[in-house]
């Protein structure tokens, strides 16, 4: 494999990692973080349907029980007014009537029923009734409970406001005993307004109105007993519609702990949140069922996005991991073409590689070196070169004065050299 295709690969494979890793931690810190928020949202949502589920519950209670003491003391005066008129002033029951029916008709009472020692309301600001108490049950399910007045001294009956037994309206009724003689002194009051009050501030329509915005799917209160105070009617999916295991878990980790607790399912966050009392006791839990559908789209989003930008930027990395690694093996190769050269047997020439000598990196200062080595190299060869051709012809003399050698020191040689002595003698003597 080329080094240009190594360097290549090799920043391709790092940016690819570096990307891949920066997007799978980039895209688990979004979805951590709009988990986070998400749950936030749903505790804020739960912690408001619990403060109001249990101000729904305590406000008109309260707001009932301040009118039940206010109607106490318009019995109370009734009693006064009844004892006085009838003692002292010595008024007749038609002018005692007329009174009564001045106050209802000029102040929020509706109706006055005072009795004689039999029970008989004889006193009242509806003339055309004749009505007497019973101590039965069965006879008077709502009126029974002033019988007992009669024969109490002080005593006073607060009853809850209900529908009447006679018609459909809600009526709030107080009665105290008398004051001059056995008596009961009730007065009725149309209470209208705290069934509506009750129907406004109820926690099931905070529910329902609340369940379907946002990411909410479902909501249920739950009181310290563990019975419903509210839930909605209409649940996102069906969700919530009812406790499973995992939800019942939940609640009671809640209940117990005191503290918030929530737990993710599928693509459903449940978060539940107790209210505490001033004694830290849970009064109730609200229960909040929230949809993870637009965290999983964001989530997708982001993915795409990461894909597209990872995509980008290794396209634009390859560009430049190419130009990098040509940059880096161009002078490589010149210096390895000029290496080959020299291994050929070609005469070296240091203009060939002269542009990578100018600069100050690692590659030119390789280039310089190389040069001068090949330089170097280059003379070594050509003195080697003479030597070697010197050395060829002293090692030829020696070989010819070998040779000669070898034939003067011959028997034959020197036979032949003592003929052609004695061949010379002979010629000189004659």
């Amino acid at each position: 494999m080329k080094l240009q295709t190594k360097i290549f690969l090799s920043i391709i494979g790092l940016l690819v990692i570096t990307v891949i890793a920066t997007a799978f931690v980039t895209t688990r810190g979004a979805t951590q973080s709009m988990l986070a928020q998400m749950e936030e949202d749903g505790i804020a949502i739960a912690q408001l349907l619990a403060r109001s589920s249990n101000f729904a519950v305590r406000v008109p209670q309260q707001v009932e029980d301040v009118i039940g003491d206010q109607m106490v003391v318009e019995a109370r005066i009734a009693a006064h007014l009844v004892a006085v008129a009838e003692g002292r002033a010595g008024m007749s029951s038609e002018e005692i009537n007329a009174i009564l029916q001045d106050i209802t008709g000029h102040t929020v009472l509706d109706e006055f029923w005072i009795t004689d020692e039999t029970a008989h309301a004889y006193l009242r600001n509806k003339p055309e009734i004749d009505f007497s108490f019973s101590p039965d049950p069965e006879e008077q399910p709502q009126a029974h409970v002033f019988y007992p007045l009669l024969s109490q001294k002080d005593g006073v009956v607060i009853q809850e406001a209900r529908q009447r037994e006679v018609d459909p309206k809600v009526f709030k009724y107080v009665g105290v005993s008398g004051i001059d003689r056995p008596r009961i002194v009730q007065v009725g009051y149309e209470a209208t307004f705290l069934e509506e009050l009750s129907q406004d501030m109820n926690a099931q329509r905070l529910v329902d109105e609340l369940t379907g915005q946002g990411n909410v799917a479902s909501i249920r209160v739950v009181d310290a007993k563990r019975q419903n105070l509210a839930a909605s009617a209409q649940p996102i999916r069906g969700i919530g519609q009812r406790l499973s295991g995992d939800d019942v878990d939940l609640l009671l980790e809640a209940f117990e702990s005191k503290g918030v607790r929530s737990a993710l399912r599928e693509d459903v966050l449940r978060v539940a949140v107790p209210l505490l009392d001033r004694e830290g006791e849970v009064q109730v839990v609200a229960f909040v069922y929230l949809l993870t559908d637009s965290v999983r789209a964001a989530i997708q989003t982001s993915i795409v996005r990461s894909v597209l930008v990872s995509v980008a930027v290794i396209a634009v990395g390859a560009l430049i991991s190419f130009l990098l690694s040509s940059s880096i093996t161009q002078p490589v190769r010149k210096l390895t073409g000029a290496a080959q050269a020299i291994e050929r047997g070609e005469r070296f020439e240091p203009e060939r590689i002269a542009s990578l000598t100018r600069a100050r990196d690692e590659l030119a200062h390789l280039a310089r070196v190389f040069s001068r080595m090949a330089v170097e190299v280059q003379a070594r060869e050509e003195r080697l070169k003479r030597q070697v051709e010197e050395l060829r012809i002293e090692i030829d003399e020696v070989k010819k004065a070998r040779q000669v050698a070898e034939i003067t020191d011959t028997e034959y040689f020197q036979r032949l050299r003592e003929h052609a002595m004695e061949m010379r003698r002979r010629t000189k003597g004659e």
